[in-house]
C-alpha cells in the first residue's frame, strides 16, 4: 500500500456527491499520457491538500523539484472544467488526473469505516452549515478505483426515491485466471434475469442504484483494493501471485456474503499455490555438422506436459514465478532459470547460425548430467573424456614419455573440435610437444600448412633453434611488416609484433596458432588480447607454466581465445568469482578437460630435486638506521593519509615499501646515499662474498638473481675483488644479445659467475649448468622466482640445485616472504587444483601487514 500525506477536507453531508463525482467518466476528458503521468504523481504522494466544495475542488501540490502548483476543478451539472496556476497544460491536467485518483481514494476509505456502516449514500440537499472546522481525514492507501461511463448530476440525484422497499439487485463477480493475474468482472443481475455490466463502457446507469446497490458498489471497491486488486481494462486484476492462493483461500469465502461469486474452471488452479516446472532439456546434434548440437526443452510439471513455448515467458524476467492458467502458478526454479539463459546466451559467442559448438555440452550440461544427451552426442563426450596412453601415430625417438602423452592429449582434443592448454611446469618441455603437433598437422591431407606462434620477444630465439634442431624440415619466418606467409610454413611473432601487424594476421587462416607464455593476455581489455582474439585458426593451443598469475580472470581470457563461452559471459565469471567461493570447483571441472598441467616430480623421477635454503643476513649499523627511518616514515603515510581512492598517497606508501627493500639489501643502493656513502658492505653481500667466494673456489657455477640492477653492480664491484672479473656475466634488461652471456656461461668450463635481473633472466633462457642459485631479494608473486629458478632445474641437467633465498633479518622481507608463501599456497592450489589465487586482498590490509 501506498502511503499518502494530503489533508483533505471535505463535509459529510456532500459525500454522496463527491462519490458519484468519482464514478463518472471523468478519464474521458484526458489524454493517454496525461492519465499515465497524472497516475504517476498520484503515486508519488505529490498533492499535499484536497478541499470539496459543492462546486469545485481545490487540489495543491508539491513537486519534487519544490514546485508548488495547484489547480480547481469546477463542476457545472455533468460537466466539469479545470485551471491551473501553471502555464504547463499538460502538468494542469496531469495534477487534475491525480486529484480525481485522491477523491476516489477517500469515498473508498469512508465508505470502509464502521461508523460509515448505515450512512446513507443516496444524495439530498441539506440547510445544514459546515461546522466550523470541516471533515479532515487522513488517507489509508492507494489504489485505482474504476468510474462508470455515465454520470449523473446532483439534480437527478436529488430528485431520486427511495427504494428501500425493492430488493438490491445481485452483484455478480466472475472469477478468471489469467497470466497477468486474477481478475474478475463485475455484473448486476437485473430484476429480469439479464446482466448489465457494473463498471466501464455501456455499464448500467449510476443513477437508476439504490442506495443499498451504491453501497454495495463502494464496498467492492474496497475490498478490491484492500485485498490488492487494481482496476484496469474493465476489470480488477490482482497480479502480486503471492497473494492469490491466500485470497482464495481466506478472503473470497468473505466476499461471498456481499457478492454473487462465479470461477472458470482454471481458477482453482491457482489455489494450489506455486507449482514447481521441470525442465527435461534434450541435446541433438545439428544435421550436416558433426561440430555443433541444439537444445530441445520439454518442459513439465509432474506428468504433465508443458508446451516448450512457455519457458521462454517462464525465465525471460526479473522473477521465475509465473501464471499460466491452463497449470495454474508455476515456478522455474533460480538455478534453473540460470541454466536457461546460460544455454540461450551460448548462442551469442559468435557461433555460426547460432548453433552452439559440442565443447559447450561439458560446461552447459555438467558433463552430461543436466541435459539428456543423444547416442551420438554421448559417443562424442565419452571418447573425448577417455583416457588413451595410444600414440596417434608414429612419434619422434627424442620425445619422453609423457611428452608422447601430452603430444597424443593434444590431437585427441583437436579430433573433437576442441583446443588445448599445456600448463606443464617450467622445463618439461612444451616447446617440443607443440613443435611434434605442429609436424603432425603439416602432413595432414588438406592441411594450409600456414602455423602461427606468438611469444615473448626474449623466447622467438628458443622458437627459432629448438626447430632447427628436433624438426629442421620446417622453415620458419618471424613476423614483421613486410612478412610474407607464403615465405614459410611456421611463422614466429612477439606480442608487440602481433599487435602492430593485426591487420596482415586477421586477412590469413592458421592450421595451428600458439600462445606461448598465454600468461601475457591475462587483461581482457589489453590491446594485445584484442590483438590474439582477431587470430583465425582451425585448432589453437596456449602455452603456459603460470595459466594463473593473481586472479581467476587470467584463466578466463585465456579460454576466451581458446573456447569463447565456455566459461561464460565476463560479467557473470566476475561477479561469480567475486562472491561464490564454490566458482572454483565449477572451473576447476570446466576446463579440467582441456588442460593438462604435469609437474617435474610426476613425471621425471631422474631430474633432480631443488634443495631450497633460507639465508637471514644481519643488516649493518647504517642499513638499520636508514631503514627504521624510513620505516617510521611509511607507517606514518599509511596511518594518516592513506585515504580511500588517494592514488597519491598510495603511490607514496609504495615508493617508501620499496626503499625500504632497497635498505634491506643495502644502504648503497638508496639515493640519498649512493656507493660513495655506504661505510662499509651491507648483511647480503658480505654473506654473498662468502659463500660464493667458497663455491667458485671448489670450481661451481653459481646464479646471482636481483630486481635491482644497482645491487648487481655492486654485487659484481665486490665479486670481481675477491674472484677476477673474467668470469663474471650479466644479464639485465640493457643486455642487447642476451644469447651471447647465455651461451659463455653455458660453455664456460669449471667455476662461472652470472649476475642476472630478475625480469630480464626470468623467461625464454636456459642454463642447465648452473649448480647454485641465489636470490637476493624476494619477490612479490612466488610464479616468477619460480620462473628464474627453471632456468637451471630443467630437463637436461645433472646434478642437484641449491636455492639459496636471502633475507635480511626483522625486515620487510621478512613479511614479504610470509605474503609470498600464502601466494605461493594459492598458486599452487589453483595451477594443481584450479583453485582461486585472486583472494582480493585489500590493498591498506597488506600492506599494514608488511609493515607491522
Amino acid at each position: 500500500m501506498l502511503g499518502h500525506t494530503a489533508k483533505r477536507v471535505y463535509r459529510n453531508s456532500e459525500l454522496p456527491l463527491w462519490y458519484r463525482r468519482a464514478l463518472c467518466a471523468w478519464e474521458r476528458r484526458f489524454k493517454p499520457e496525461e492519465i499515465s503521468y497524472g497516475r504517476k504523481l498520484y503515486k508519488l504522494g505529490v498533492v499535499r491538500d484536497l478541499e470539496l466544495e459543492s462546486d469545485e475542488a481545490v487540489v495543491c501540490a508539491k513537486m519534487p523539484d519544490g514546485n508548488e502548483p495547484y489547480c480547481v476543478v469546477d463542476f457545472s451539472g455533468d460537466e466539469f472544467t479545470y485551471r491551473g496556476s501553471q502555464s504547463d497544460d499538460f502538468l494542469t491536467a496531469a495534477l487534475t488526473v491525480a486529484g480525481f485518483y485522491e477523491i476516489e481514494e477517500l469515498v473508498a476509505d469512508i465508505a470502509a469505516l464502521p461508523e460509515f456502516a448505515d450512512f446513507n449514500w443516496e444524495f439530498s440537499q441539506t440547510s445544514e452549515e459546515p461546522p466550523a472546522n470541516a471533515a479532515e481525514a487522513e488517507p489509508a492507501g492507494g489504489a485505482d478505483v474504476p468510474s462508470t461511463h455515465e454520470s449523473v448530476s446532483a439534480e437527478a440525484v436529488k430528485n431520486m426515491e427511495p427504494e428501500e422497499a425493492v430488493p438490491p439487485m445481485e452483484l455478480l463477480l466472475k472469477f478468471s485466471s489469467r497470466r497477468r493475474g486474477l481478475s474478475f468482472c463485475a455484473h448486476w443481475i437485473m430484476r429480469d434475469g439479464k446482466k448489465r455490466k457494473a463498471f466501464g463502457d455501456n455499464c448500467l446507469p449510476v443513477d437508476s442504484l439504490s442506495s443499498a446497490e451504491c453501497e454495495n458498489l463502494i464496498r467492492l471497491a474496497t475490498f478490491a483494493r484492500r485485498s490488492g486488486f487494481k482496476y484496469e481494462s474493465e476489470m480488477y486484476v490482482l497480479s502480486e501471485i503471492s497473494k492469490i492462493p491466500i485470497f482464495l483461500s481466506s478472503e473470497l469465502p468473505r466476499w461471498k456474503r456481499y457478492f454473487t461469486i462465479k470461477k472458470d474452471r482454471l481458477v482453482d488452479l491457482l489455489k494450489l499455490g506455486e507449482r514447481r516446472v521441470q525442465l527435461r532439456p534434450s541435446a541433438k546434434s545439428v544435421s550436416g555438422d558433426s561440430a555443433d548440437f541444439d537444445v530441445e526443452w520439454a518442459p513439465c510439471i509432474g506428468d504433465e506436459s508443458i508446451d516448450a513455448s512457455e519457458l521462454g515467458k517462464l525465465v525471460g524476467g526479473a522473477s521465475s514465478v509465473r501464471i499460466i492458467p491452463d497449470y495454474g502458478i508455476v515456478r522455474v526454479s533460480s538455478a534453473d532459470s540460470q541454466f536457461v539463459r546460460n544455454v540461450e546466451q551460448s548462442r551469442d559467442f559468435g557461433f555460426a547460425g547460432g548453433k552452439i559448438p559440442r565443447y559447450m555440452l561439458l560446461s552447459l550440461s555438467d558433463f552430461g548430467a543436466r541435459i539428456t544427451l543423444g547416442a551420438d552426442l554421448k559417443k562424442w563426450m565419452d571418447s573425448l573424456l577417455r583416457k588413451t596412453e595410444a600414440a596417434c601415430e608414429e612419434l619422434p625417438e627424442f620425445l619422453r614419455r609423457y611428452q608422447r602423452l601430452g603430444v597424443n592429449w593434444a590431437m585427441n582434443l583437436f579430433s573433437h573440435d576442441c583446443n588445448a592448454m599445456i600448463a606443464d611446469e617450467m622445463g618439461l618441455g612444451k616447446t617440443i610437444q607443440t613443435l611434434t603437433l605442429i609436424d603432425i598437422i603439416s602432413r595432414e591431407p588438406g592441411a594450409l600448412n600456414k602455423f602461427l606462434v606468438v611469444c615473448p620477444a626474449s623466447v622467438i630465439p628458443v622458437w627459432v633453434s629448438e626447430t632447427k634442431k628436433f624438426f629442421p624440415n620446417i622453415k620458419t619466418g618471424i613476423l614483421s611488416s613486410n612478412a610474407n606467409f607464403d615465405g614459410a610454413p611456421l611463422w614466429i611473432s612477439s606480442y608487440t609484433q602481433l599487435r602492430r601487424n593485426r591487420q596482415l594476421v586477421e586477412n590469413n587462416k592458421f592450421d595451428l596458432a600458439v600462445l606461448d607464455e598465454a600468461q601475457f593476455i591475462k587483461n581482457p581489455d589489453a590491446k594485445t588480447t584484442v590483438a590474439c582474439m582477431s587470430i583465425s585458426a582451425r585448432r589453437k593451443i596456449a602455452l603456459t607454466g603460470t595459466p594463473v598469475e593473481n586472479k581467476l580472470l587470467d584463466l578466463w581470457t585465456s579460454f576466451r581465445w581458446l573456447m569463447p563461452g565456455l566459461m561464460g559471459q565476463r560479467k557473470t565469471f566476475e561477479r561469480a568469482a567475486a562472491n561464490d567461493a564454490s566458482v572454483v570447483d565449477d572451473v576447476r571441472r570446466q576446463v579440467a578437460p582441456f588442460v593438462l598441467r604435469r609437474l617435474k616430480s610426476e613425471v621425471e623421477r631422474e631430474l633432480p630435486e631443488k634443495v631450497n635454503v633460507d639465508l637471514l643476513c644481519p643488516m649493518n649499523e647504517q642499513q638499520k638506521s636508514e631503514y627504521n627511518k624510513l620505516l617510521l616514515q611509511a607507517r606514518r603515510e599509511l596511518e594518516g593519509s592513506l585515504a580511500p581512492g588517494d592514488a597519491g598517497a598510495r603511490f607514496t606508501v609504495l615508493s617508501l615499501l620499496t626503499r625500504l627493500r632497497q635498505a634491506a639489501c643495502d644502504a648503497a643502493l638508496l639515493p640519498w646515499i649512493g656507493p660513495e656513502g655506504a661505510s662499509e658492505p651491507g648483511g647480503k653481500i658480505s654473506v654473498l662474498l662468502d659463500r660464493v667466494d667458497e663455491l667458485y673456489q671448489g670450481g661451481k657455477k653459481v646464479l646471482i638473481f636481483s630486481q635491482f640492477t644497482k645491487f648487481l653492480n655492486l654485487a659484481k664491484t665486490y665479486l670481481s675483488e675477491r674472484v677476477g672479473s673474467e668470469r663474471i656475466f650479466d644479464l639485465t634488461g640493457s643486455t642487447r644479445d642476451r644469447s651471447q652471456p647465455v651461451e659463455a656461461f653455458q660453455n664456460t668450463e669449471g667455476s662461472a659467475l652470472m649476475l642476472v635481473s630478475l625480469r630480464a633472466g626470468g623467461t625464454g633462457i636456459t642454463l642447465t649448468s648452473a649448480d647454485y642459485v641465489f636470490l637476493a631479494d624476494p619477490w612479490w608473486n612466488p610464479a616468477v622466482e619460480e620462473q628464474a629458478i627453471d632456468r637451471v632445474h630443467r630437463i637436461g641437467r645433472k646434478g642437484d640445485v641449491f636455492v639459496y633465498r636471502m633475507f635480511a633479518e626483522d625486515s620487510v622481507e621478512d613479511k614479504v616472504r610470509k605474503l609470498q608463501m600464502r601466494k605461493r599456497k594459492m598458486f599452487d592450489d589453483l595451477v594443481g587444483g584450479l583453485s582461486d589465487v585472486s583472494d582480493r586482498a585489500k590493498f591498506i590490509e597488506t600492506i599494514a601487514d608488511i609493515l607491522s
